[in-house]
């Protein structure tokens, strides 16, 4: 048990830095200029997707939870989010990269993996992105989700007001229930305070998840998940998205490892590291409070996985 201990502590520590940058870069919006970034753009252009796609392929999953932060607090596009969730591997690829260090033959299916994968975030982050309806929701009118009005009840009242350094403070409201706009206070309460509590608030919640399903992986035991992944060919991605869908490192290892060793087909091992986007789906139940949404948003992303896995199922044979 001390091994779990320490291994959740291990995947926690590693989001310690994105999750403190994210939120301090949030602060600092929040404080200075909310309303034109909500308007002007940033982080919602064009390129957003394929920003998004390219980062989240690198070998760690702190950016799942830094996209699921970003689209709480309606920075990115429902776009953007899934094509990071998609293309989101965690230990995936230097995985692959070791195996195919001793078995050149691993290269090619490495390379057809990853590249399905980038290929499917970025289809899927630009159709979602390209839906007017969705778009106009994430980039206008995240202020007037029903889950924020009583957030923003006073606002008629006091829409703006002013104080002596002529800054202009909208009364919303931020991730601690904290004004946005406040300018009292020293530095550290305008730009450090709520960053910092947020990412503590954060970080236990990843390390208790970390710890809660280390422990029951740790009691089931890795010969019974090793087998329940090993099912039928053609009930393999469905079984690949349930366990993608825990939310540890173990499970990307576990299909990444089962792939390399022939056990895995291809489209299994894509449908289940499509849905293993790390404590990102975790973190945007938590953080976004329009559970329609998250479930429309997980529901969605478990579909297009599901159906990618078996349409690329028969394929495996000319492979």
């Amino acid at each position: 048990m001390l091994e779990v201990f320490l291994d959740a502590l291990k995947d926690t520590a590693l989001l310690i830095p994105f999750l403190l940058a994210v939120h301090l870069l949030i602060g600092f919006l929040e404080t200075r200029n909310l309303g034109k970034v909500k308007r002007g753009g940033l982080l919602q252009s064009p390129l957003a997707p394929l920003v998004g796609t390219g980062l989240a392929l690198l070998p760690q999953c702190g950016f799942s939870v830094v996209a699921s932060e970003l689209y709480a607090k309606r920075f990115i596009t429902v776009g953007t989010l899934l094509a990071v969730f998609i293309a989101t591997s965690d230990e995936a690829l230097p995985i692959l990269i070791g195996e195919a260090a001793t078995d050149p033959s691993l290269w090619g299916r490495t390379a057809l993996l990853i590249g399905i994968k980038a290929a499917l975030a970025l289809s899927v982050g630009y159709a979602l992105t390209l839906i007017p309806a969705l778009g106009r929701r994430t980039k206008l009118q995240a202020e007037e989700e029903p889950v924020r009005e009583k957030e923003h009840a006073h606002a008629e009242a006091h829409a703006e007001d002013h104080d002596d350094d002529g800054y202009v403070h909208t009364h919303e409201h931020g991730c601690c229930g904290h004004g946005i706009g406040e300018r009292k206070g020293g530095i550290f309460e305008r730009y450090f305070k709520h960053p910092l509590i947020h990412t503590a608030v954060i970080t236990l919640f990843a390390f208790a998840i970390n710890f809660v399903l280390g422990t029951v992986i740790f009691l089931a035991g890795e010969e019974r998940f090793t087998a329940f992944m090993q099912s039928g060919v053609y009930i393999q991605p469905l079984v690949s998205v349930l366990v993608g869908l825990i939310p540890n490192c173990a499970a990307s290892v576990m299909i990444t490892q089962l792939f390399a060793g022939g056990s895995l087909t291809l489209g299994a091992a894509v449908a289940g590291l499509s849905v293993n986007a790390g404590l990102g789906i975790a973190v945007l139940v938590k953080e976004n409070k329009n559970a329609g949404e998250n479930v429309l948003i997980i529901s969605g992303l478990i579909a297009i996985a599901v159906a990618v896995g078996y349409a690329l199922t028969p394929l495996e044979a000319l492979l």
